[in-house]
């Protein structure tokens, strides 16, 4: 039973994570620009670039890092979202199940 949740925490984080991320890329693209959604946009992207920081120090000029410095970005960004995710989804579980032993 542990292991069903914990696997089915799992892969919902990973696709919450991945959603978070596309309602990101498009707001980025899709939305009129404007100086609040620039800054909301920056402040997400964030957490990506540190992460893709750690593997490409100088960014997409490390070595040949130019083609795959966006897919470190984008993976990062699932990840880290993804682990939000599972965070908030691992808190509502524990919170359901005290309330389930409290009945």
């Amino acid at each position: 039973m542990f292991k069903q949740r914990l696997s089915w925490r799992l892969l919902a984080s990973l696709v919450l994570g991945g959603m978070t991320w596309g309602v990101l890329a498009l707001a980025e693209t899709g939305l009129p620009p404007s100086r609040i959604l620039d800054n909301i946009e920056d402040a997400a992207s964030i957490p990506a670039l540190v992460i893709a920081g750690i593997f490409y120090p100088e960014g997409a000029h490390t070595g040949r890092g130019a083609p795959y410095f966006g897919y470190m970005i984008l993976g990062s960004g699932i990840l880290f979202y993804g682990l939000v995710w599972f965070a908030i989804l691992s808190w509502l579980n524990r919170r359901r199940s005290r309330a389930d032993l409290l009945r």
